[in-house]
């Protein structure tokens, strides 16, 4: 046995002590002065709110606060009952334990994500040094990769973290493949993909760094094999998961209208899909164009850019292959980088066909093969230049372009600093955007104050209805559109509009309808030239059918408590209010109305006891709602001593606000 491998005839590791060209520098020392770096950078993201699909995933997912109902995760019912994300199990028990450990505090949600960002750079470094890279390349790739601006959106967003749990555990799961831990490798590739599914194409980075081996010699074929199916046991595991509960490796369904491949047929997507991911790699090159949202569409595989797209693609990968024998870490980069982009090539199903977030693993080759390059740019220059100015020249194309991409990262991190910023970026940035204009007509209806001159809520009507307008313009077989309109009309008071854009959303939204059946019951029982026998058995009707789907909708349990409010039936909706409050205690809605219901049934005393039982909550709600509150019912306080209330009630409410 030659002394370069090792008795199981791996190749031993690099010895993670030496810096290479890095001189006498520790490397541990300069690993954490890379991550502070990092961590400084993307600092002002814990002063950000949440965003995005943050209130579905998070905010709003009562699932989250019901620990002891997590066994149904892994059943049908789990997809039955709506569960957000049942297809990725491992990051919905992520989610749960983070809401359970940090509740809803956005600033240490982001802190959360900022410290698995790390820890991606950390195992990326430590894998490459494993596979025999120079530490000045691990270091400089982790360095870039911390700091690429096209990272922005999936470090920003909270609900994003799935990109970084499964390009975390991915990475660990090839490096114990690696170090031939093969049961620590299938453990860790099976916790990848049930985050998310693209890191299923893990194995096929794996087998290419440890075939192509461009730092040692190349291990046996048997080494090979050992790692590569270790690492598959745990995709086929989440594959075999996602066909048991859904009966199809597809999670969103053959009719999920927001899968534009639905509508339109998979070859009009695939050819799309080609300028898509050249400008991807133009993305993480130059860090231009990237924005929080773009928008779907069809192409033809004759169109000029598809053809100059694919040609370009093409040569790219050819050269790859090329340079495999003689340029091995060239090879590693081209076509590590198509390996990992397979997932989110539109092949598969995806609700969006683009997203900054999607190159999150893929960017890591990219990274490796550009850092490559300007380090040898460096060392080229090192050889023009004065023997004390030789270290600088080493490492300055690589710390201009960090710098550089640090710069843009912070500029684009702070687009996601709060929805009414992010969404109006997204109209700018994608005019032709239905969701960005829907949501942004959401958000100017649910930003009218309710006590605003009738003339300031008339413009602000008329903005929102704009929005709305354009939003179904750009798509009209997409339910937030209808949305958008069924919203503005409750808010107009016009009762038969919004129930015939809620049903209109209804009628082609294939998820997430707690929010429409909530709408619809709610609607019901003021439809004018309605019976009221009518009224109250639409509301009864579409509270059964969304309370049967929606269970864990905290939204939809405190609109089924208003709604039997004022059936006169105090029962059920005290029982819808307690379910909200279980489900969303941190918001205040259900409990300012079941507050409301216990005064109305003249039990002050249950009232203040139960303000008391649910401080959060109240000291949540906005100040006007709980003055509000007081003032109309502060003849039924007037009953108690005030000595009793204020002892009762340690916000001081009932005795402090007029």
């Amino acid at each position: 046995m030659s002394s370069g491998t090792s008795s199981s005839g791996v190749p031993p590791p690099a010895d993670v002590g030496s810096a290479d060209s890095l001189g006498n520098l520790s490397p541990r020392l300069a690993l954490l002065g890379v991550l502070a770096l990092i961590a400084l950078v993307h600092l002002p993201l814990l002063g950000f709110q949440f965003v995005y699909d943050d209130g579905w995933t998070l905010v709003a997912n009562g699932f989250l606060r019901v620990p002891t109902d997590l066994g149904l995760l892994f059943s049908p019912e789990a997809v039955a009952r709506h569960v957000p994300d049942a297809f990725r199990p491992g990051l919905v028990v992520f989610d749960l334990l983070g809401y359970q450990l940090l509740g809803l505090s956005s600033g240490l949600h982001h802190a959360l994500s900022i410290g698995l960002h790390l820890a991606v750079c950390a195992v990326l470094v430590r894998w490459l040094r494993v596979l025999g890279a120079p530490f000045d390349l691990a270091l400089g790739t982790a360095a870039l990769f911390g700091l690429l601006a096209i990272h922005a959106e999936a470090v920003a967003v909270v609900s994003y973290r799935e990109d970084l749990l499964a390009a975390l555990l991915g990475l660990a799961a090839a490096l114990a493949a690696s170090r031939g831990r093969l049961a620590a490798a299938a453990l860790l590739s099976l916790g990848a993909c049930s985050m998310k599914l693209s890191a299923g194409a893990i194995p096929a980075l794996w087998l290419l760094a440890e075939g192509l081996s461009p730092w040692r010699p190349r291990p046996p074929v048997a080494h090979l094999v050992r790692g590569a199916l270790a690492l598959g046991l745990g995709v086929a595991a989440v594959l075999a998961y996602t066909f048991a509960l859904y009966g199809a490796l597809d999670p969103y369904g053959a009719d999920n209208l927001r899968v534009h491949s639905h509508r339109v047929g998979l070859a009009p997507v695939l050819a799309a899909s080609l300028p898509i991911h050249l400008g991807y790699l133009q993305q993480m090159l130059v860090p231009l164009g990237l924005s929080p949202e773009y928008t779907d569409h069809a192409a033809r595989l004759r169109d000029p850019a598809v053809l100059l797209a694919g040609a370009a693609l093409l040569a790219l990968a050819g050269y790859g292959l090329a340079c495999a024998r003689r340029r091995p870490l060239v090879a590693l980069a081209i076509l590590g980088a198509f390996a990992l982009a397979l997932p989110t090539s539109n092949l598969f199903p995806m609700p969006n066909m683009r997203a900054d977030r999607f190159m999150y693993l893929p960017s890591v080759p990219v990274c490796l093969g550009l850092v490559a390059l300007l380090l040898a740019a460096g060392k080229w220059l090192s050889r023009h230049v004065s023997e004390d100015m030789k270290l600088v020249a080493q490492v300055a194309p690589l710390a201009a372009v960090v710098v550089v991409q640090g710069s843009v990262r912070v500029a684009t991190a702070a687009v996601y600093r709060d929805n009414s910023h992010l969404w109006a970026v997204a109209r700018e940035r994608a005019p032709d955007s239905a969701r960005a204009h829907a949501v942004l007509g959401e958000l100017v209806v649910r930003n009218v104050p309710a006590d605003a001159p009738r003339e300031d809520k008339a413009l602000a009507f008329a903005r929102a209805e704009a929005h709305c307008r354009n939003a179904e313009r750009h798509d009209p077989r997409y339910e937030l559109p209808q949305l958008c309109f069924a919203r503005l009309a409750a808010a107009r008071e016009d009762w038969s509009a919004a129930y015939r854009r809620y049903q209109a959303a209804l009628a082609v939204s294939p998820d997430r309808n707690a929010g429409i059946f909530a709408g619809l019951a709610e609607v019901s029982l003021d439809l004018p030239a309605t019976s009221e026998t009518t009224r109250t058995d639409l509301a009864r009707r579409h509270l059964a059918e969304g309370l049967a789907s929606y269970p864990y909708s905290p939204e939809l349990h405190a609109t089924a408590g208003r709604i039997f409010h004022r059936l006169a039936d105090p029962e059920q909706a005290q029982v819808h209010y307690r379910r909200s409050l279980d489900l969303a205690p941190e918001r205040p809605e259900a409990l300012l109305a079941n507050v409301e219901l216990l005064l109305d049934l003249g039990r002050p005393a249950d009232a203040t006891e139960l303000l008391v039982r649910e401080k959060t909550a109240w000291l949540a709600a906005d100040p006007g709602d709980r003055t509000a509150l007081v003032a109309r019912h502060r003849d039924a306080l007037r009953l108690f001593e005030p000595s009793t209330i204020l002892s009762a009630d340690p916000v001081g409410v009932f005795a402090h606000e007029p």
